[in-house]
């Protein structure tokens, strides 16, 4: 069965060497360790922490008339993004990664996907402030079979959009109120150590812009008399969304080394939504109230020397309308193994370190 991954947001400074694709990532944490319960939070700041990593993402779409829809009459968008290797490089409050080699994850009846996704991340004592861009382009569909006859399995060709096109710009902020006995930042990254089990009541606020494109229709023209005379044609979709909602996230800790984190928030989301479409050149939008959710779960073996984690996040959001289906997943994860090596910090580092900046 394949496995996915999640891998910490990523960031502009740092390129993968791989074909029309980047992934890289950098995060920023504050020492706060005063204030932190030592016998709960390990923070290894003298450390120098290095980390094999792997990881995969995909998005998966889902379009289809509301009305007198049949089980043939949906696409089934999916797009995969290379399998990637990379290292990341952690001391003190700083951290970033980055791949060094890509695999294709599509085939020639998929065809495969070029994407960019770039990220930042800053860890403080009680908050976790991350921002992520992420592009796709080329995206087959899934539920090919349904309008292709004969489509026999593993030789027939899916259909394939490689002009389709998605961003999203994201910014969320997390606020973890036992910031003394828990940190959040220990199951996602490796500056930081959970050694006894504890949780903490989050509160998140997000906000994102999505755009979803193509040259042409997204309704593949075998398709296109289910869907009416206007959604026919739909070729773009904008949405602008802001959300806040609650949640709790909890890490056992076995042993002191061995830990599973599992997160879990809902609330409520307002998008506001624009629709496209061509040759009619309709433009129709709308604000619309709808529930969000945000669930992780990472398991791992964290010493004080080596670690091994796998983690992975799953988002799902729904942009439909009263004529149409629309939903949207998001799976990602990755697969880190690293080690902690002892290392001194040069003299203007450590006088950096007694700064106010660096003890905010």
């Amino acid at each position: 069965m394949r496995k996915v991954f999640f891998i910490l947001f990523l960031s502009p400074p740092f390129f993968l060497l791989a074909q029309k694709s980047t992934d890289v990532s950098l995060s920023v944490s504050d020492s706060g360790s005063k204030k932190v319960d030592t016998n709960y939070v390990k923070f290894y700041k003298d450390k120098l922490i290095i980390a094999l990593w792997w990881s995969e993402r995909r998005f998966d779409i889902l379009l289809a008339p509301k009305t007198g829809s049949l089980p043939g009459d949906s696409v089934n968008y999916i797009a995969n993004s290379n399998h990637v290797t990379g290292v990341s490089v952690d001391y003190d409050i700083f951290s970033f990664a980055f791949g060094f080699r890509s695999i294709a994850g599509g085939n020639t009846r998929t065809g495969n996907t070029d994407y960019l996704d770039l990220g930042f991340n800053i860890n403080t004592k009680g908050l976790r402030f991350e921002n992520s861009f992420k592009k796709y382009t080329g995206f087959y569909d899934n539920n090919t079979k349904n309008y292709v006859q004969p489509f026999i399995a593993d030789s027939t060709p899916y259909f394939q959009n490689p002009s389709l096109n998605l961003k999203v710009i994201k910014s969320k902020l997390i606020y973890s109120f036992n910031k003394r006995k828990f940190a959040l930042s220990a199951a996602y990254s490796n500056a930081k150590r959970q050694v006894k089990s504890s949780g903490s009541w989050l509160l998140i606020g997000n906000f994102y812009a999505m755009n979803f494109y193509s040259d042409s229709s997204f309704i593949p023209d075998p398709l296109k008399n289910r869907y009416g005379i206007i959604l026919d044609g739909l070729k773009r979709v904008n949405v602008y969304a802001y959300s806040a909602y609650g949640g709790y996230s909890h890490t056992f800790v076995a042993w002191k080394i061995f830990y599973l984190n599992l997160l879990a928030a809902f609330g409520l989301e307002t998008q506001y939504r624009h629709f496209y479409t061509s040759p009619e050149n309709v433009h129709f939008k709308y604000w619309k109230t709808w529930f969000a959710a945000d669930w992780r779960i990472a398991l791992g073996y964290n010493g004080k020397r080596f670690f091994i984690r796998a983690s992975s996040i799953y988002d799902i959001t729904n942009y439909g309308s009263d004529d149409l289906i629309f939903d949207m997943k998001f799976i990602a994860g990755s697969l880190d193994v690293g080690y902690r090596f002892k290392f001194k910090a040069p003299k203007p580092y450590r006088k950096f370190q007694e700064t106010k900046i660096y003890k905010m």
